[in-house]
C-alpha cells in the first residue's frame, strides 16, 4: 500500500527505533513479525490522512512506525496458542513458532510499550494522540473485541470488526488529521473513513476465508451477495466522507479502491 518512497522512510525509522541485534532473541521476535512484507494499511492511513493538509511524509513517519508496532504486537498476540492458534503469519511462521511461547508475548509487550515510548517523545500534540491510539486499541477497541463471544448475528459480527479492526483504521486517519492540524469537521470525516475502510476489508476477508473458517463470518449470515451490497454501501460512505475534504485525497481514495477490489 505504501510508495516505494514512503516504505523506504518507514523501513529506515524501523530500524532506527529498534536496531538489529541478532544476540537478543527479543528483539529478534519484535522484528521478525515487523519486517516481513506486509501491507501497511495502518501506517499508510497516517502518512496519507496528513498529506491531505501538506503534512511531509518524514515529519510524521514516527508515528506511522509506531503504529505498526502496535499493530505487529496485535498480530502477535492473536496467533498465540490461548487466543487463535495460528502457525503462520504473513506468509511465514508466527511468531511463537519461529521462537517460543514466551518470547512471543514479550515481542508483543515490547513492540506495544516501544510504540507508546515513540508517541510520548513527539514535540506536539503527543498527549491528544496517545489518548486517540488508546481508545483504539484498548477495552472500547482491539482488545475489547477479541473476547467478544459472538453468535451468528450480523450486528455482532459487524461489532467485532469495528472493535478489532476498524477503530485502528479509524485512529490511524484522526491522528493523520491531527498532526496536520486538520478542523474537527475534517478530523470527524477521516475518522469515518477509517471505520468504513476498516469494515470493507474485513468484508472482503471474510469472503475470502470463508472455505476456510465459517465462524463468526458474515457470509454465513448474509451470503456473498449481500455482502457485497453491504461493501458497496460502505464504499459509498467512504467517497461521501472523502468529499467534506478538500486537499489531497488522492491515496485515500486509491486505498479505499483497491480494498474495496482486493481486501
Amino acid at each position: 500500500m505504501l510508495d516505494e518512497t514512503t516504505k523506504n522512510l518507514l523501513i529506515v525509522e524501523v530500524n532506527k527505533l529498534l536496531p538489529e541485534n541478532s544476540e537478543n532473541k527479543l528483539i529478534s521476535a519484535m522484528r521478525y513479525i515487523l519486517l516481513a512484507p506486509a501491507k501497511h494499511i495502518r501506517s499508510f492511513l497516517v502518512v496519507a490522512s496528513s498529506r491531505v493538509f501538506n503534512a511531509e511524509a518524514k515529519k510524521v513517519i514516527s508515528v506511522a512506525a509506531a503504529i505498526e508496532f502496535v499493530h505487529a504486537y496485535s498480530l502477535i498476540h492473536d496467533d498465540l496458542p490461548c487466543m487463535d492458534n495460528s502457525d503462520t503469519r504473513r506468509s511465514q511462521l508466527s511468531c511463537h513458532k519461529k521462537f517460543d511461547e514466551a518470547t512471543a508475548v514479550l515481542a508483543g509487550d515490547g513492540l506495544l510499550t516501544l510504540a507508546f515510548e515513540v508517541l510520548s517523545s513527539l514535540n506536539e500534540k503527543r498527549c491528544e494522540i496517545i489518548k486517540v491510539l488508546s481508545q483504539a486499541i484498548g477495552i472500547k477497541g482491539m482488545v475489547g473485541g477479541q473476547v467478544l463471544d459472538i453468535d451468528a448475528d450480523f450486528n455482532k459480527i459487524k461489532e467485532i470488526h469495528l472493535m478489532k479492526t476498524a477503530k485502528l483504521f479509524a485512529a490511524s486517519c484522526e491522528i493523520g488529521a491531527i498532526i496536520g492540524d486538520a478542523t474537527d469537521k475534517q478530523r470527524k470525516a477521516l475518522y469515518n473513513y477509517g471505520i468504513n475502510l476498516g469494515l470493507i476489508f474485513q468484508a472482503k476477508d471474510d469472503i475470502e476465508d470463508y472455505e476456510q473458517d465459517k465462524t463468526n463470518n458474515l457470509m454465513s449470515v448474509l451470503g456473498k451477495s449481500e455482502v457485497e451490497n453491504y461493501i458497496d454501501a460502505l464504499f459509498k460512505q467512504g467517497l461521501d466522507n472523502l468529499s467534506e475534504l478538500s486537499g489531497d485525497i488522492n491515496y485515500l481514495y486509491d486505498l479505499l479502491n483497491q480494498v474495496r477490489k482486493d481486501g
